[in-house]
């Protein structure tokens, strides 16, 4: 199988012998859980772009609740040294000056493309995603800060979860 053939047999493409209905069906699913959860940010006071990071990172690996879980801890642990690399350049700043930055950027790097040797935390993307998305939200670095969007994208992880699961049930139905 090649890659191509085992990205559209995950994701519901609609190619050449494909169910078109069942790709329609798919892509209304999705949105409509998108939409619900856009709507569920917007009522708990989550920005929903924050949310849809979440989403996107789920979706970095083979979709599965278990993929989906490391890849959450990965976002997480990006979340967090998003802010402890803030932390460290406002300190370092003051002696270093303008090498602040490009020192913490190494040093970060560092870290991240390290954890790709590790057996389950992994994600390399998941890690980036964190970072980006905490640097995005031009937040202060606190743990405050950190648990809101620890929490904006674990509702996207969930969310799209939730599409992912609604899929494979209705392909596992529709195939007995």
């Amino acid at each position: 199988m090649t890659q191509e053939s085992t990205h559209a047999d995950a994701h519901g493409s609609a190619g050449p012998g494909r169910d078109t209905g069942l790709y329609l069906v798919f892509t209304v699913t999705a949105a409509l859980v998108a939409a619900a959860a856009a709507g569920l940010s917007l009522v708990l006071a989550i920005a929903p772009w924050a949310m849809f990071m979440g989403w996107i990172a789920y979706f970095t690996r083979r979709p599965s609740a278990a993929e989906g879980l490391r890849t959450y801890v990965c976002v997480v642990i990006g979340l967090t040294l998003g802010a402890i690399s803030t932390i460290t350049v406002n300190l370092l700043a003051p002696a270093l000056g303008a090498f602040a930055l490009p020192l913490v950027v190494f040093a970060t790097g560092s870290v991240v493309i390290a954890t790709r040797g590790l057996r389950l935390l992994n994600n390399l993307l998941g890690y980036f995603i964190g970072l980006v998305t905490f640097f995005a939200a031009h937040l202060e670095p606190t743990l405050t800060a950190v648990s809101e969007l620890a929490g904006a994208t674990g509702l996207g992880s969930c969310a799209g979860w939730v599409a992912q699961i609604i899929e494979s049930r209705t392909r596992r139905a529709v195939q007995t």
